[in-house]
């Protein structure tokens, strides 16, 4: 059994949580109840996700334990449809539990594929009276303008402490100041707002592609035909050499 929490700057804490099937349960609860009495506060938003490996679709002891310790810190179940389809079994061992103080939200599935559980997405419109945060560069500018101011202040410097002492260090430092002095002058650290393009080899194409390819998983995994399967896995083949083409380029 695994616990991870990541508690940000403002007053939201997210809390990553695996069970694993085989793991000593008490002890998971135990530790979990311990860890939300140290997170738990009224003014604080608490999002605990993760792996349960509980089918919450069934009414079983250790479900109900869960829900009970959840539910005295205000943590309540958002997931309520499957996560974990198979030929055989269709189960709920993956969810979300959140305090809803305050706060609207909506969830729903992802199949992506790389998995046999389907990824889940919770949308949260909450307040959390944080600044949108500003992404800044440090660049110097570097042109025939300032390259030649830089020389010409060079020109004029008489050089005289890099000579008056036998200690080469010393020789050394005293160059090295006289340089950054006029170094630092001409090419001054200007600090730029940082436009990033979020990833711009995802063209149009692509996002249909991957939208078709994710539609075409969902019959992959209840379709037996081995004609359809044979065609998915050549589709996914070639989707994976154009995104990294795509990429490179």
């Amino acid at each position: 059994m695994c616990l991870k929490l990541c508690i940000p700057s403002n007053s939201l804490i997210i809390t990553c949580i695996y069970i694993s099937p085989t793991g000593n349960f008490n002890f998971l609860l135990n530790q979990l109840e311990s860890i939300l009495n140290k997170i738990y506060n009224v003014s604080t938003d608490v999002i605990l996700c993760g792996d349960f490996n509980i089918n919450h679709l069934n009414d079983t002891p250790r479900k109900h334990l869960l829900e009970s310790l959840l539910a005295s810190f205000n943590l309540f179940s958002m997931i309520k449809f499957p996560t974990r389809i198979s030929n055989n079994s269709c189960t709920l061992i993956d969810n979300i539990y959140i305090n809803t103080n305050g706060c609207t939200f909506s969830v729903c599935p992802l199949v992506n594929g790389l998995s046999d559980h389907d990824a889940q997405i919770i949308t949260l419109t909450h307040d959390l009276n944080t600044t949108p945060k500003r992404f800044f560069y440090l660049s110097r500018r570097f042109d025939r303008d300032t390259i030649s101011k830089f020389l010409n202040l060079l020109s004029y410097e008489n050089w005289e402490d890099v000579f008056v002492d036998k200690n080469v260090t010393i020789l050394f430092n005293n160059f090295l100041n006289t340089y950054l002095k006029n170094f630092y002058a001409c090419f001054p650290i200007r600090k730029k707002i940082h436009h990033k393009i979020s990833k711009p080899w995802l063209t149009t194409g692509i996002r249909i592609s991957c939208l078709n390819k994710r539609k075409m998983y969902r019959t992959y995994r209840i379709n037996n035909n081995p004609t359809f399967k044979a065609y998915y896995k050549i589709y996914c083949k070639i989707l994976s050499s154009v995104i990294i083409t795509a990429k490179r380029m």
